[in-house]
């Protein structure tokens, strides 16, 4: 028994097990013969019968070969069916579903580029069906093709029951009554696009912006992006997706600041070709500086000291913990474009709690001078917050060494108790190592 028919595919966006994707059209395929009787065809489980589809090179892909009974009882039928062999690979035959159980023959290179299928039914059972399932090839694309007419093909020649057949389930032992096939045309595509071009990453707050430009390609269909962290993904299916559409930018939101974020893009075609990838590396980074301290205040500890107190800040504005702080002292007035070049005070505390009171003492400064501070607090991104108010204080004389505001014999006093000491206490008003008559009198000059 032999059989063929005539059947075109149609196929649209379907994947099936990720690696092939077929594309369906709103046309059948065109019939050769007549639906008078019986007639077989394939399908790609989308449409019956359909007509053009293409495939990727590579993966397998089933398609069914039918038959419709015409609205009678059958128990055998027979396809035969021409195809490529350089082209196409049979794989498989699967039977799983079909209900003519009984087989007569099933080939795949007998000869070479024919596939042979008869199968029948026991008696007294017949099928009576408009898309009875015959079988299931696994085809699998060898080489891009794109073919300019129909390359499955069933051997049909109305009446000829050595080609492509059916028959009824009739007493005369079976009555040949094939009348049409639909036979289909497949192509492969094995070719991915071009890889996307001018990828870009832009870092942001716990975001990276990324932008390319889609290839000028007409099986174009899109961009699927991967995101790993210590390497750039291997292939489409290493690392997390973060898009997968056919657009020109996208906004990864969510991420770590202080990461390192590694993307590759992949361009694709209808059937899931894969360009092999562009790249693009990025890190993003808190941009939002804490907020400026408004509540600095200094007061004068002693000849060289003075004591700053201020409210902290946050990180981001008034939230969180800021890292640490930036005070600068000089005896002229400082404003933010001077900031910089500033005596930056050492020992600044580290930062606290935003609204947490905070302190620190300044010294090494000079006797009775004006001295004015300003502070910054910095973040983890090293982004500072702007300049806080300036605020300034008088140091003590160097003689006033009780810090009453007067120099006295108060001071004489103290300074006895220290005379001929050598670890430069206050009262070694010189620090030059010794408390003696030097220092007795830049005392008298001070007097009052």
């Amino acid at each position: 028994m032999n059989k063929k028919i005539k059947n075109i595919i149609k196929i649209s966006f379907i994947i099936i097990s990720f690696l092939f994707l077929t594309i369906p059209w709103t046309s059948e395929a065109t019939l050769v013969g007549t639906t008078n009787n019986a007639t077989l065809g394939f399908t790609n489980g989308i449409s019956t019968p359909f007509e053009v589809g293409i495939y990727r090179v590579g993966p397998t892909f089933p398609i069914d070969i039918y038959v419709n009974t015409h609205g009678q009882s059958v128990n055998a039928v027979a396809a035969y069916i021409n195809y490529s062999a350089s082209l196409f690979a049979v794989d498989n035959i699967d039977y799983t579903g079909s209900p003519f159980t009984i087989q007569w023959e099933s080939s795949t290179s007998s000869p070479v580029g024919m596939i042979k299928i008869s199968r029948s039914i026991a008696a007294p059972n017949n099928v009576n069906s408009t898309n009875a399932k015959i079988a299931t090839l696994i085809l699998r694309g060898l080489s891009d093709t794109t073919p300019s007419s129909d390359n499955f093909t069933f051997d049909f020649v109305a009446g000829d029951a050595n080609k492509s057949a059916v028959f009824l389930a009739d007493a005369s032992g079976g009555t040949y009554i094939l009348s049409g096939v639909y036979n289909a045309k497949i192509s492969l595509d094995g070719t991915p696009p071009a890889n996307v071009t001018n990828f870009t990453a832009t870092a942001g707050d716990r975001l990276i912006s990324l932008s390319w430009t889609n290839p000028v390609s007409g099986d174009f269909q899109g961009v699927k992006i991967l995101r790993k962290t210590g390497s750039y993904p291997a292939s489409v299916t290493d690392g997390t997706q973060v898009y997968d559409s056919n657009g020109i930018s996208y906004t990864d939101t969510g991420l770590t600041n202080g990461t390192t974020y590694y993307y590759k893009a992949f361009s694709r075609d209808s059937v899931l070709n894969y360009s092999s990838g562009a790249q693009v590396l990025s890190a993003p980074r808190d941009l939002t500086p804490p907020a400026a301290i408004t509540t600095l205040a200094s007061m004068a500890l002693t000849a060289r000291t003075v004591k700053l107190d201020w409210t902290a800040v946050g990180d981001d504005g008034s939230i969180g913990t800021a890292t640490s702080y930036d005070i600068r002292y000089s005896t002229a007035a400082i404003t933010d474009a001077n900031f910089s070049s500033a005596t930056q005070a050492s020992g600044e505390p580290t930062p606290g709690a935003s609204g947490s009171a905070q302190t620190m003492t300044v010294s090494g400064l000079s006797g009775n001078t004006t001295y004015y501070f300003a502070a910054k607090a910095i973040d983890e991104g090293s982004n500072a917050g702007a300049i806080s108010n300036v605020v300034s204080a008088i140091t003590y004389r160097t003689a006033d060494l009780n810090n009453n505001g007067y120099v006295n014999m108060q001071d004489v006093s103290i300074m006895m108790a220290y005379w001929g000491n050598t670890t430069r206490p206050p009262a070694d008003i010189n620090q030059d190592g010794f408390v003696n008559m030097q220092d007795v009198s830049i005392m008298m000059s001070q007097w009052g």
